[in-house]
């Protein structure tokens, strides 16, 4: 048993940066993330397995006890009041990460390591060296698998589309531009490599130059070479600045240790480290601007060009800087976390708690209609997510992992502690500008304890304590129960991926507006692992089926679906009752139902679900803007003189409102200029209609048409 869940370890940390699958709704986080509960699953039984066995707990105490507990702690509690408890467990569906659940995984990685080798000093020292060199084999891969996407033939979409090119990936993730190989974004493939370059930095150090190994020395500068290009080419500015500051660190530390370190032929190493470093910032470029466009060569004036008539004039629309998108979100994050201040709004539930003080500034950014599930500052997301408490035993975690690190590095002048350290700390610069994800979790929570490792070994003058196992004769009925316990486990996180994979393919016929074969699917889904998405996206397509019912004059099979596919939404808010996706989709469905029946009950309902919706997220123009269409269809429904006026001047002010909350946006002018033709105030339309054309969409040819027309 000692040896499999020893093997588990090297597994995890090989396979994990690989893991990937198209057939599933998110192809590398989800896949990586299932596969982490899957041999975590396995450890625990061994471990479990292990006590039965020796008849006795078995489980190590480490110096990080304290924070860990505070911490998990704090999780737990944000869990038990959070707006929406099953994403708190499980994790916001499209990351997966982050939950409880997977936090209670990373934490039994953590203490199932330690204890595993409590006895065993010198095989701890060997499983230590073998999981840092498997971490560099991984990330070597995991480079040469990426490299060929950059000149244009991606291995990913040869797996996934048997094609030998870029062309699977749409233009926002496009390989060329930006590595990411199979992590799945280039920012998580930079992070991933900050971590593995600092290990592959400290056995550069330490090799020696002779000529009988030297092949092993350049094998590691080859490394540091390959290494260090691949997270340039990620583009992703935050890792190469933490990259080139924990350089800076190490390279200082070096000179205040040097004589307790005793590295072979230093100088040189460190002159070709230099030499390494300044050329992927010269020829490869950092991809931060104010640094970039000082190491490129002047460029020719091109001659003016004189515009002609003929010319189209430029477009209006203007792609947000990534920071001041961020810088926006963070205010949001902190607002979030000023009026949830003890617990926050529940783990992971960011995606859901930001609508709630969404900043008005968010709507005129080019990723306005975007949802943000992550605050995209991990201690920002912890701060409202899982309030002051979680940050702070969150922080008290980090700092004492940084404060235990320094000293015992300092203590045994191990260049492979601080090396280990350095990498850990680039995780936390990285989540200062992101997130953590599912291969990122797994260093972090298992650097500490690998450091903890090589101080357990370097205290070779403490004598370890050797316990007796206990022997239990009739051990049977407890392996049994053991068996069940993992074939549970398995069969748990093997119908969650299932359930995934039918979700996935629900959600492409649903494109394609086949709702019969989705509906079918997602039936499956919930029938395999119930989750209140799948709820909300079967109500969705029940609504649809219903449409198509009530075209084949079908009125009693249409209404029996608007019946269920209410009751599926229901269901969907019960459990996630501040979840605005769920409201928009119910805001569909009422107008769906509308279409079908033209009862004026469901443009009632519509209308108290806006109501609502705008409560949870009042700066979002989009609601208003419903509310205008929905208050537009009842004065056509509406007879008394009155009522059509107060419903008129209803129309206006939401449209008025969406306009307010977002001035570029050109759905609601255009609906504003349609509302006032609709209303006899042609005067006012053309207004709309020339506004739209000089200020939003220049040579709009249906406005044009619109004004030609009135």
């Amino acid at each position: 048993m000692f040896k499999t869940q020893k093997y588990l370890y090297y597994l995890l940390f090989f396979l994990t940066p690989f893991i990937m699958y198209s057939g599933t709704s998110e192809l590398f986080e989800f896949n990586k993330m299932i596969y982490i509960y899957l041999i975590t699953s396995s450890i625990l039984c061994i471990w479990i397995a292990r006590m039965v066995s020796q008849g006795r707990i078995l489980f190590k105490r480490t110096p990080f006890d304290i924070p860990i507990a505070l911490f998990f702690l704090s999780q737990l509690i944000s869990t038990l009041f959070s707006i929406d408890m099953h994403t708190s467990i499980f994790g916001y569906y499209g990351r997966f990460n982050g939950g409880l659940l997977s936090l209670t995984s990373y934490l039994i990685l953590y203490y199932s390591f330690i204890e595993l080798f409590d006895s065993k000093k010198e095989e701890l020292c060997q499983c230590i060296q073998n999981i840092l060199k498997i971490s560099i084999v991984s990330s070597t891969l995991v480079i040469l698998w990426g490299l060929p996407g950059r000149i244009g033939y991606d291995l990913s979409c040869l797996v996934f589309s048997g094609k030998l090119n870029n062309a699977c990936w749409t233009a926002q993730f496009d390989p060329a531009a930006r590595m990411f190989s199979t992590l799945g974004q280039p920012n998580w493939l930079g992070a991933y490599l900050a971590i593995t370059f600092f290990v592959i930095l400290n056995y550069f150090f330490e090799a020696s130059n002779k000529k009988e190994i030297q092949s092993h020395y350049l094998s590691y500068f080859g490394l540091i070479f390959l290494t260090l290009s691949a997270i340039f080419f990620t583009n992703s500015r935050s890792t190469i600045a933490s990259v080139i500051a924990s350089i800076g660190f190490v390279f200082l530390w070096i000179l205040f240790r040097r004589k307790n370190l005793e590295l072979p032929f230093l100088k040189k190493k460190l002159f070709l480290l230099f030499a390494v470093l300044v050329f992927c910032i010269v020829v490869l470029k950092t991809g931060i601007n104010q640094i970039d466009r000082y190491l490129s060569l002047p460029q020719p004036k091109a001659p003016a060009v004189v515009q002609t008539k003929t010319q189209a004039p430029p477009s209006p629309f203007k792609v947000s800087e990534s920071i001041d998108i961020r810088k926006i979100v963070w205010k949001g994050a902190v607002n979030l976390g000023l009026q949830y201040p003890l617990f926050g709004t529940g783990v992971e539930t960011f995606a859901y708690s930001y609508y709630f003080v969404r900043p008005v500034e968010h709507n005129l950014t080019s990723e306005w209609d975007y949802l943000y599930n992550k605050a995209h500052n991990e201690y920002l997301n912890f701060f409202a997510t899982t309030g002051v408490f979680g940050l702070a035993t969150y922080l008290l975690y980090i700092a004492a992992v940084i404060i235990l690190g320094l000293y015992w590095s300092y203590k045994s002048s191990s260049l492979l502690q601080i090396t280990l350290l350095v990498a850990w700390v680039t995780i936390l610069i990285s989540n200062f500008f992101g997130f953590s994800t599912t291969t990122i979790n797994l260093y972090f929570y298992l650097i500490p304890v690998l450091l903890f490792g090589l101080e357990i070994v370097r205290e070779k003058n403490k004598q370890q304590k050797n316990v007796v196992p206990k022997t239990k004769e009739n051990n049977t009925i407890a392996y049994i129960a053991i068996g069940l316990f993992y074939v549970f486990l398995l069969q748990f996180f093997m119908t969650y991926w299932l359930a995934d994979t039918k979700y996935a393919q629900s959600e492409i016929y649903a494109k394609t507006n086949d709702f019969q074969t989705a509906y079918t699917l997602l039936n499956r889904a919930i029938q395999l692992h119930g989750d209140h998405v799948y709820n909300d996206k079967l109500s969705f397509d029940l609504a649809n089926l219903a449409l198509i019912a009530s075209y084949q004059k079908d009125a009693k099979l249409s209404e029996d679906l608007i019946k269920t596919s209410n009751t599926y939404n229901e269901l969907a808010l019960k459990e996630s009752p501040q979840n605005i996706l769920y409201w928009k989709t119910r805001i569909k469905n009422l107008y769906l139902f509308y279409q079908i029946s033209l009862n004026k009950k469901y443009l009632t309902a519509g209308i108290e679900a806006l109501a609502e919706a705008q409560k949870i997220s009042p700066t979002d123009p989009k609601l208003p803007y419903f509310s205008a269409t929905y208050y537009s269809l009842i004065y056509d429904e509406e007879k008394d003189p009155v009522m059509k006026a107060d419903l008129q001047k209803k129309s206006l002010d939401a449209i008025d409102l969406s306009l307010k909350l977002k001035s570029d946006y050109y759905e609601s002018y255009y609906l504003k200029a349609q509302l006032f033709k609709k209303y006899k105030m042609k005067k006012q339309a053309k207004e709309v209609y020339e506004f739209i054309l000089k200020n939003i969409s220049p040579n709009n040819k249906q406005v044009q048409d619109e004004l030609k027309n009135l």
